[in-house]
């Protein structure tokens, strides 16, 4: 016999790393759009936004089991899960519309109007499908490493910069029209790596010291614990120092290797906060009561067997 599994998989990590990559470059598609001018952004890049969402919600749907029912999501308005699917239903139609301005001879090329629209959407949705993994782990008050609005802003943070990397090595493989939007991109990614820096810091700070007891031990695996390595060596050093480095060089060469970087860093990242739902709040009592399960092995168990 097998416990029930109280702990999510890498599934949803790989999840969380597409979407709000993809929901970061679309932020930055629209934003874009809207400031500067359509098309200053790589081809590559504005159509990758809607792909990553895609493969994301693809791997939210295996996480979640029984594929053929997935559309059961979309029933449930109450359910936060059902608004993360809407939204980035929208995500993906907006994002592959508005990508599709780009191509060359295209029938609606020439509707600005619906172009800027798509644009705002793009913005907003991509906003929403960014912060959504911080909502929906914030939202799980027994686990002490994810409860509270900082994992909020931490998502948010990481999906921006994985999004703006994504950009960079997508505008490096197929420049976009100008040049303008791709050479100031490193100097903004500099800048969202220094903030992340600030928040992570903060927030593992703040878990550590002046919170419940809970958090504090959740929160110790990645000061000296398991993770510990993989958050100081990965996350911090490979994943936001070094990058923050090679952003600052004026070589294009070094700026997409930093970005590279980020998004291993922000794949690293939310395989250590879903690994971190481990540690979770015992309800009075459970933990006896699951060391009485059998395991499957016990001699009650297999008098039947011949």
């Amino acid at each position: 016999m097998k416990h029930k599994e109280d702990v999510w998989g890498w599934m949803l990590a790989v999840d969380f790393f597409f979407v709000g990559m993809g929901g970061g470059m679309l932020v930055v598609t629209g934003l874009a759009g809207l400031f500067l001018r359509p098309g200053v952004t790589s081809l590559l890049g504005n159509f990758a936004a809607p792909l990553f969402i895609s493969i994301g919600a693809g791997f939210l749907i295996l996480e979640l089991g029984r594929p053929l029912q997935a559309w059961r999501v979309f029933l449930n308005p109450k359910a936060i899960l059902t608004i993360g699917a809407w939204n980035m239903l929208v995500a993906i139609g907006c994002g592959l519309l508005y990508a599709s301005f780009g191509i060359p001879g295209i029938p609606w090329a020439d509707w600005a109007v619906l172009q800027q629209i798509l644009a705002f959407v793009c913005v907003i949705v991509g906003l929403v499908v960014a912060t959504y993994p911080g909502f929906l782990l914030g939202w799980h008050k027994a686990r002490p490493f994810w409860t509270g609005p900082g994992i909020i802003g931490l998502f948010l943070i990481s999906s921006l910069v994985t999004g703006i990397s994504a950009h960079i090595l997508a505008g490096a493989i197929l420049s976009p029209i100008s040049s303008k939007l791709l050479n100031s991109m490193p100097g903004l990614l500099a800048g969202l790596l220094s903030l992340q820096l600030v928040l992570w810091v903060g927030y593992i700070l703040v878990k550590r010291t002046g919170t419940t007891d809970r958090e504090a031990i959740a929160v110790a695996d990645w000061i000296n614990g398991e993770l510990a390595l993989a958050f100081w060596g990965g996350l911090i050093c490979l994943g936001t120092l070094l990058p923050l480095i090679l952003l600052l060089l004026t070589s294009e060469t070094a700026h997409t290797i930093g970005a590279l970087l980020v998004i291993l860093g922000g794949a690293l990242m939310r395989w250590m906060v879903v690994r971190s739902g481990e540690h979770r709040t015992w309800l009075p009592g459970e933990q006896y009561y699951l060391s009485k399960l059998p395991e499957g092995d016990e001699a009650f168990l297999n008098v039947w067997d011949y």
